[in-house]
C-alpha cells in the first residue's frame, strides 16, 4: 500500500510537470496570435490612417539675413565675395493663448481584417487662439530693419568705413499659419480657419516651408497683416490733415508727428476647425504661452499617455472627459521648435511619426551648424517633443485575458489531482494513473478552446462555453471513476466553483493579484482542515 501511494504521488507530480510544458506551448501560441493581430493592425494603418499626433498651430514668417562683415579698402568684387552669403531662416510666432477642444467618437468596426479590427476614432478638433505681433516686431526693431510689406525687401548700403551692416528682411507677405498633423490622410476635408472673423480654407503647401513635417497651411490675408504691422497709419494721415485748421490743433499735431507705434492693437484671433480621424491613439504637442486641452469621447476605458496626465478627468459608462494644462512642457516645446525652425538654411528639421505604441515620435533633428552656415551630416541630435493624449486600445484584450487565465492553470490542475488523491486516500477509491492523465488532458483542452473562441466572441462568453464543456465532460467521467453519483457531484461542483472563482479574479484588474493570493490561501486551508485528523503514517 505504501509503495502504491508513493508511486502514484510521483506519477501525479510527473503529470503536472508534463502539463506545465504543454501550457508553455499554449503561451507561445498566444504570443504568436497576438503578434499576428498586431501585424494586421499595422497593415491597416499603412492602407488607411496612422495614429495621429497634432502640434498646436503656430505662425511661420520667412526671413532673409545678410551677416555683417568688414570690406577691404579696394572695392573689387573679389573682396566682397569674402563676406558670408545671405541665408534664409524662419521666425516663429506662437499663440499667447490657446484653448483646444477635441470631440471624438470611437469605433471598433470601421477597419476590420477577418476576425481582427483596429480601434479607430473620428471627430473634430477646435483651436481657439489669440496672437500678438509684438514679439516679431521687436525682433525687426532690434535688427534695424526697414520692411516692405509688398515685396519684403530692404535697401541698405555699406558704411563709409567699408563695414557692411547686418541686414534682415522679414517677408511679412509670406507669413503663414502652420497646422501640423502627423498623417494628413486622417484629414478628410481641409480645415476651415477663421482669422479675425474672416473665413479661409486651408490648403496643402505647394513648396513646403518646413521640411519633413506634414501640415496644412493658411495664407494670412494681406489686409490683416497691414493692419497688424501698421495699425494706425490711416489715422495718422487723417491727423495731419486736421492739424491745419487751428493753432491749437497745430500744437497738438506736433505731438502727433511721432512715428506711429505699430505695436498698438496687434490682436489676431484665429479659430481652427480641424476634422480628424486616426487609429489607436491621439496625442497633442502643446505650444504657446498658455495652452489648455479638453477632450470628450464615448470610449469607456481610456489609457492616458504622454509626458503629463490630465489635470481633471471623469470616466463614466457613457465615455470620459479630460483636460490638460502643463506650462513647463509648453515652454520647453516653444524653445525646441523656435530654435529648430529658426536654424539657418533648414539645418534642423521637425519630424512627427506617431505610431501604434504609446510613445510619441515627434522629434527635432538638429545638425551641427558652423560659422559659415554649413551643416555636418555626420552629427545629429534628436530631441523628443513633449506631448500628451489618450490611447483607445482596450486594456482587456483577449490575448491579455487568456494569458492571465494561463497563470492559474497549474493551480487548477493541482487542485483537481489533489481532490482525486484525497478521495483515493480518504474514501479508499481506486483511481488509475491513466484516469489522472485523461482528467488532466480535459483541463488542458480548456485553454486550447478558450483562445480561438475568444477571438470570435466576447471573452466571457468564450470562457463560459469552454468551462462548461470541460466541467461537463469531467463531471460525467468522474461518475464512472468514483462509481458514485454523490462523489462525482461533489467533484463537479468543486471544479465549477474553481472556474467561477478564477473568472472573478480575472475580471478585477486592480485586485487580481490580491484575490489570487487569498484564493490560494483558502484552498490550502481547506486541504489542511480536511486532512487534519488523517494519520499519514497509517495511510501509507
Amino acid at each position: 500500500m505504501q509503495k502504491t501511494l508513493l508511486t502514484k504521488l510521483s506519477i501525479i507530480v510527473g503529470l503536472c510537470i508534463i502539463f506545465s510544458i504543454g501550457l508553455t506551448m499554449i503561451s507561445d501560441i498566444i504570443y504568436e496570435r497576438q503578434y499576428y493581430a498586431e501585424s494586421v493592425i499595422k497593415e491597416i494603418t499603412k492602407q488607411h490612417v496612422n495614429p495621429q499626433e497634432v502640434i498646436n498651430p503656430f505662425i511661420a514668417i520667412p526671413t532673409t539675413v545678410t551677416p555683417a562683415c568688414q570690406l577691404d579698402t579696394s572695392d573689387t568684387p573679389k573682396t566682397k565675395s569674402k563676406c558670408d552669403p545671405s541665408y534664409s531662416k524662419i521666425e516663429t510666432l506662437f499663440a499667447n493663448q490657446t484653448q483646444a477642444a477635441q470631440e471624438l467618437k470611437v469605433n471598433t468596426d470601421t477597419y476590420k481584417r477577418g476576425i481582427y479590427n483596429a480601434t479607430s476614432y473620428d471627430g473634430q478638433i477646435t483651436f481657439d487662439q489669440s496672437y500678438t505681433f509684438a514679439e516679431a516686431l521687436d525682433k525687426v526693431d532690434q535688427a534695424a530693419t526697414i520692411t516692405n510689406n509688398d515685396s519684403g525687401s530692404v535697401d541698405t548700403s555699406p558704411n563709409a568705413d567699408k563695414t557692411q551692416p547686418a541686414k534682415t528682411i522679414t517677408h511679412w507677405n509670406q507669413a503663414k499659419l502652420i497646422i501640423p498633423v502627423s498623417d494628413l490622410r486622417g484629414v478628410a476635408t481641409l480645415p476651415t480657419v477663421t482669422i479675425n472673423q474672416k473665413s479661409i480654407v486651408a490648403n496643402y503647401p505647394q513648396t513646403p516651408m518646413l521640411e519633413n513635417l506634414t501640415y496644412v497651411e493658411v495664407d494670412i490675408p494681406k489686409d490683416i497683416l497691414d493692419q497688424l504691422t501698421s495699425p494706425t497709419s490711416q489715422q495718422n494721415k487723417d491727423s495731419r490733415v486736421a492739424t491745419v485748421s487751428t493753432n491749437k490743433n497745430l500744437d497738438k499735431s506736433e505731438d502727433n508727428n511721432q512715428p506711429p507705434n505699430p505695436k498698438d492693437n496687434q490682436a489676431l484671433n484665429i479659430v481652427i476647425d480641424l476634422p480628424l480621424a486616426g487609429i489607436s491613439n491621439l496625442t497633442t504637442v502643446p505650444t504657446g504661452q498658455t495652452f489648455t486641452l479638453s477632450m470628450h469621447s464615448d470610449w469607456q476605458t481610456p489609457n492616458f499617455i504622454g509626458k503629463a496626465l490630465p489635470n481633471t478627468k471623469s470616466i463614466t459608462a457613457e465615455g470620459f472627459d479630460a483636460s490638460w494644462q502643463n506650462q513647463y512642457l509648453t515652454v520647453a516645446n516653444n524653445q525646441y521648435l523656435s530654435q529648430c525652425i529658426s536654424t539657418p538654411n533648414h539645418h534642423c528639421t521637425i519630424m512627427s511619426e506617431s505610431s501604434l505604441n504609446t510613445d510619441s515620435f515627434s522629434t527635432v533633428s538638429e545638425g551641427v551648424v558652423t560659422a559659415s552656415n554649413d551643416s555636418s551630416t555626420t552629427n545629429h541630435r534628436n530631441i523628443q517633443l513633449n506631448s500628451f493624449g489618450v490611447s483607445f486600445a482596450s486594456p482587456n484584450d483577449v490575448y491579455l485575458q487568456t494569458e492571465r487565465a494561463m497563470k492559474y492553470a497549474l493551480l487548477l490542475i493541482l487542485v483537481s489531482f489533489g481532490t482525486f488523491f484525497l478521495f483515493e486516500v480518504l474514501k479508499s477509491s481506486r483511481i488509475h494513473p491513466i484516469q489522472y492523465l485523461l482528467v488532466g488532458c480535459a483541463l488542458f483542452v480548456f485553454y486550447v478552446l478558450l483562445l480561438p473562441l475568444a477571438e470570435q466572441i466576447a471573452f466571457w462568453q468564450a470562457y463560459m462555453v469552454a468551462a462548461s464543456a470541460c466541467v461537463g465532460l469531467i463531471g460525467w467521467y468522474s461518475y464512472y471513476v468514483f462509481d458514485s453519483f454523490k462523489r462525482a457531484l461533489i467533484f463537479t461542483a468543486t471544479l465549477a466553483g474553481l472556474y467561477a472563482a478564477f473568472f472573478g479574479i480575472l475580471s478585477t484588474e486592480d485586485l487580481n493579484l490580491l484575490l489570487g493570493a487569498i484564493f490560494c490561501f483558502v484552498i490550502l486551508a481547506c486541504v489542511m482542515v480536511m486532512t487534519r485528523k488523517l494519520d499519514w503514517y497509517k495511510v501509507t
